[in-house]
C-alpha cells in the first residue's frame, strides 16, 4: 500500500507548496442489480490522493481488496470477471474542472475529468459528485455507472442474467492534509 501512495505522489508532481491530501477514510462499493441476483462489495483499503494547487486526483484500488458477502461472488468477481492476478487494480487519474478555493468551508458540486483504467482498458471520463470542504479537510462523494462491455469484462453465459450491463459505483472519501 505504501508503494502505490508513492507512485501516487510521484504521479501528482508533489512540490514543497502544494496543498496535498491523502484520504484516509475511502470506501468505494459497487452494486449490480438483476432479477435473478443483487451483488454488491466494498473496498475500504483505497487511499486516494489529492493535489489542491492544481486539482489534480488519483485513486487506484486493488481488485482484491473488493468484500463481497459470499466467498463465491468474490472468487468469481477476481477470477472470472476482472482477472485480478492479470489486472490487479482499477485506477482513476483525473483533474477537477472547476476552480476552488480550498482553504473555504463549502459545499461544491464538480466534474473530475479524467481516465479510468480497468480490466486493462483505459477510458477518458468524466466524473460528477461533490466536494464538501470542512474545517481542512475535503470529503468527496460520487456516485456513477461503468458498463462492463466497455472494459471488456466478459460475462459467461450462464450468468449474464445474474449480471448488469451496468455497475453502479459509490466513492466516498474523507481526505486530510499530508504531513510534510
Amino acid at each position: 500500500m505504501k508503494k502505490i501512495t508513492l507512485i501516487c505522489l510521484v504521479a501528482l508532481g508533489i512540490n514543497a507548496n502544494a496543498q496535498v491530501y491523502r484520504g484516509d477514510k475511502c470506501s468505494i462499493k459497487f452494486f449490480s442489480e438483476t432479477k435473478m441476483e443483487n451483488i454488491d462489495a466494498e473496498n475500504k483499503f483505497t487511499k486516494p490522493v489529492f493535489n489542491a494547487k492544481d486539482g489534480h486526483f488519483i485513486v487506484e484500488a486493488q481488485q482484491t481488496a473488493f468484500e463481497f458477502k459470499s466467498a463465491f461472488m468474490q472468487e468469481h468477481y477476481n477470477e472470472n470477471y476482472v482477472e485480478s492476478e492479470k489486472y490487479p487494480t482499477a485506477k482513476f487519474d483525473g483533474f477537477v474542472v472547476e476552480k476552488i478555493d480550498y482553504t473555504k468551508d463549502g459545499t461544491y458540486n464538480v466534474s473530475i475529468a479524467g481516465k479510468l483504467s480497468m480490466h486493462g482498458v483505459e477510458l477518458p471520463r468524466s466524473i460528477t459528485g461533490t466536494i464538501v470542504i470542512k474545517g481542512g479537510a475535503i470529503i468527496m462523494d460520487s456516485k456513477f455507472d461503468i458498463k462492463v462491455a466497455d472494459h471488456k469484462i466478459k460475462v459467461p453465459s450462464l450468468y449474464v442474467e445474474k449480471i448488469a450491463e451496468n455497475i453502479q459505483v459509490t466513492f466516498h472519501a474523507e481526505m486530510t492534509p499530508m504531513k510534510k
